[in-house]
């Protein structure tokens, strides 16, 4: 499922990719990586991270050893939520389609994985996001926000084999 997501996303706008930022938070922690206890899984977990963290689509580090061993903590959870609040912007184009694909893919199953992922049109004031279970979820960035893109590619999702879109609009007030 969410390997059809993604694609159907890099499909459906394979030709405005190039326009589009990547801003992300995303970052994997070493300790939980490769840890979730299915064998096929973790090396599948595993294998994304690595090629993320070498194409600069994701940091890894140890949880533990930058934030201490106590995640109760109030130091410890100021540092996540710092680390999560640490967005980096990235032109789209500067990362090839298969590292875009691995991490929108790794965003929604890779145990470990953190932070906030957003790839953002700035033609049309939106931002699409992978949800962290499978599927896309699109915010308008202001009130000129192409909201007809954002329905029209919601509404074709929602023809895709086993996926629902819900789309809200605001209010008028």
């Amino acid at each position: 499922m969410e390997e059809s997501a993604v694609d159907f996303f890099l499909r459906y706008f394979r030709n405005d990719l190039e326009y589009f930022v990547i801003a992300s938070s995303v970052h994997a922690n070493s300790d939980e990586v490769g840890h979730y206890g299915d064998a096929e899984d973790d090396q599948r977990d595993s294998d994304l991270i690595k090629g993320l963290v070498r194409s600069g689509l994701v940091k890894e580090f140890s949880y533990k050893k930058r934030f201490g061993r106590d995640p109760s903590s109030q130091k410890y959870n100021e540092s996540v939520e710092k680390e999560w609040g640490d967005i980096t912007l990235m032109k789209g184009d500067d990362f090839s389609i298969v590292h875009i694909r691995s991490l929108l893919v790794a965003k929604m199953v890779v145990y470990g994985l953190y932070g906030h992922c957003f790839i953002m049109s700035p033609d049309w004031n939106l931002a699409f996001y992978p949800h962290d279970d499978f599927g896309f979820g699109v915010i308008g960035l202001g009130d000129n926000a192409n909201v007809k893109v954002a329905h029209d590619f919601l509404a074709e999702a929602d023809q895709l084999p086993g996926m629902h879109s819900i789309i809200r609009m605001p209010s008028k007030s």
